[in-house]
């Protein structure tokens, strides 16, 4: 080759190297870049879930003083007190969370003084009731209790908003970072390739005489074109595992974080097969919850935790099915010669189920960087989905009967008195007092009290249907909605309660208790009354009347 075009040709070479390396660097830096922006959007997550956590504790606290308030019921203080105990430490992690920036560390912990200040007033409000009853408790309630919670509310607020303005600044760097990824795809290869044409130009003369270099050069320009393919799919998919992680902060169900799996694991592999289970409470077996593609291995049903190498070692299993390392739950395969994947679902220690995949190439030891940190995602969706879960279901609940608490009955009687109203059905209300309560107390205790009281609500939940809404109304007092019963179908419902009272055994440390009886005030809507307060107080009557007659008997609002 003559020196000018072995000059031209090298100068060439080296241009279209220089611009594959920038293409490669940039497509590294804007993964990275991708990287890091998903992980700050997922703190600013994290930071707005932790205001969000410390306003509910607080309104939890304050809710539980005001009950203990108007009903004197000691379960109501205790639940006060947890709350507050929590309170400190939701806001020492909140601060620790935006420890590095000063304005958002700055609005921490006034916000964390305010609810100091806030509950101060409770405590003051709880001593003067103790003093003076609940009058000298309403008189404590001032304006400066109305500027501590408006502050509150407006110092989380306010938090809130800036790290929502963060993610909008996060979102726009990542988009940028987007941008300048597809500018190095889109503007790079058409430079590249026509550097790699130029050089083919200026080699043609040579071709004849060195066949071996252009076998060479072929090669060469083959090797880019799969590094460049190699580039391009693994920006792809960095930016589909972002977009997943995204969507699953969103998700408010575990079935649709599910869902977001299925659909990114059958878009990003397409012809790998997999399946997600979900381990039960029980913790000794995992049940599939979803699963796509024809199975070159069986997914059962259902697996014991123990069948899984993954779940054993709590870290990811690869094998080929004809190895020996092969997972139980795999036995019954289909193709001895299919490649598998099993990764465990862990969040905060806890294992919540099981990623498997299998294929019959090598798709899946291709991508398991990707697959792995997908699961890591799933993992802490699905592990932030059940502590809301388990947040809601204890703001509603109580947790003595494991009934609905007065605020959720509250909530479900004006929600069920306008959808009956709405269609024109009818809806009967059952209020419930365990007879001579006190006294029960006062002879076997307050825990054994507690055991009659858990049992009951056992005994109200097992006779009522999946639509009425069972409630501990506050002490011994229970309360029952039935939408779409009449005023008939309630009575006959309160009498059958009534003797499965009178027949209720309950045990105490081994022991039985003495039986016990209830009495039951029913009233319906529309006869006794068209708002909730009515409607409660015209069967809390009946059941005094009742209470008055002789315990243990059913009464009728209105004397029906």
């Amino acid at each position: 080759m003559n020196t000018p075009v072995r000059q031209r040709s090298r100068v060439g070479l080296i241009a279209a190297a220089c611009i594959f390396i920038a293409i490669g660097g940039g497509v590294v830096l804007g993964a990275q870049r991708l990287i890091v922006d998903a992980a700050q959007v997922a703190h600013t997550h994290e930071v707005i879930a932790t205001v969000d956590a410390l306003e509910a504790r607080l309104r939890d606290a304050e809710a539980t003083q005001r009950g203990y308030l108007l009903t004197g019921d000691a379960t109501y203080l205790a639940d006060y007190r947890n709350a507050s105990r929590a309170l400190p430490d939701i806001g020492q992690h909140l601060q620790a969370l935006v420890q590095d920036n000063p304005g958002q560390q700055a609005r921490a912990r006034e916000l964390s003084a305010s609810i100091e200040q806030r509950l101060q007033q409770t405590m003051v409000t709880l001593a003067r009731y103790h003093q003076g009853g609940l009058p000298a408790a309403q008189a404590a309630i001032n304006q400066d209790v109305i500027i501590s919670s408006t502050a509150i509310r407006l110092q989380a607020a306010t938090l809130i908003n800036a790290e929502r303005a963060l993610l909008v600044a996060r979102a726009q760097s990542s988009r940028r970072s987007a941008n300048v990824l597809r500018a190095l795809a889109v503007l790079g290869i058409p430079i590249g390739i026509l550097m790699i044409w130029v050089v083919y130009r200026l080699l043609v003369q040579e071709i004849r005489r060195r066949a071996v270099a252009e076998d060479d050069t072929a090669q060469a320009n083959q090797q880019l074109r799969i590094g460049l393919d190699r580039v391009e799919r693994v920006g792809a998919e960095l930016q589909a595992l972002n977009r997943y992680g995204s969507m699953l902060q969103s998700c408010a169900k575990p079935e649709e974080a599910l869902q977001l799996s299925r659909d990114l694991f059958g878009n990003l592999l397409p012809g790998v097969t997999g399946g997600i289970y979900r381990i039960r409470n029980s913790q000794d077996h995992a049940e599939l919850a979803t699963q796509w593609g024809t199975h070159s291995a069986v997914a059962p049903p259902m697996m014991a935790v123990d069948a899984c190498w993954a779940l054993r070692r709590g870290q990811s299993h690869a094998a080929r099915l004809a190895d020996g390392a092969r997972c139980a739950h795999l036995e019954a395969c289909a193709d001895a010669a299919a490649a598998t994947l099993c990764v465990p679902l862990v969040a905060h220690g806890s294992q919540l189920g099981l990623l498997t995949l299998s294929d019959m190439g090598d798709a899946v030891d291709a991508h398991h960087d990707i697959i792995q940190a997908a699961a890591e995602q799933l993992s802490m969706a699905l592990a932030n989905l059940s502590l809301q879960d388990r947040l809601r279901q204890q703001s509603i609940r109580d947790p003595l009967s494991g009934l609905f608490n007065r605020r959720y009955l509250e909530e479900s009687a004006s929600r069920e008195l306008t959808r009956c109203a709405r269609r024109e059905l009818p809806l009967s209300l059952l209020m419930f007092d365990i007879d001579h309560f006190k006294s029960f107390n006062d002879v076997h205790g307050h825990a054994g009290g507690d055991a009659v009281l858990a049992q009951f609500g056992k005994l109200l939940q097992a006779m009522s249907r999946g639509e009425d809404i069972a409630c501990r109304y506050g002490g011994e007092e229970f309360t029952l909605i039935l939408p779409e019963a009449d005023l008939d179908t309630a009575r006959q419902r309160a009498e059958a309660i009534r003797l499965a009272v009178a027949a209720m055994q309950v045990t105490h440390l081994g022991k039985p208790l003495p039986q016990v009886t209830v009495s039951i005030g029913a009233a319906a809507f529309p006869l006794h009354g068209q708002v909730p307060d009515t409607l409660m107080q015209a069967a809390d009557e009946a059941l005094y009347r009742a209470k008055r007659a002789g315990r243990n008997r059913v009464e009728v609002a209105g004397g029906s």
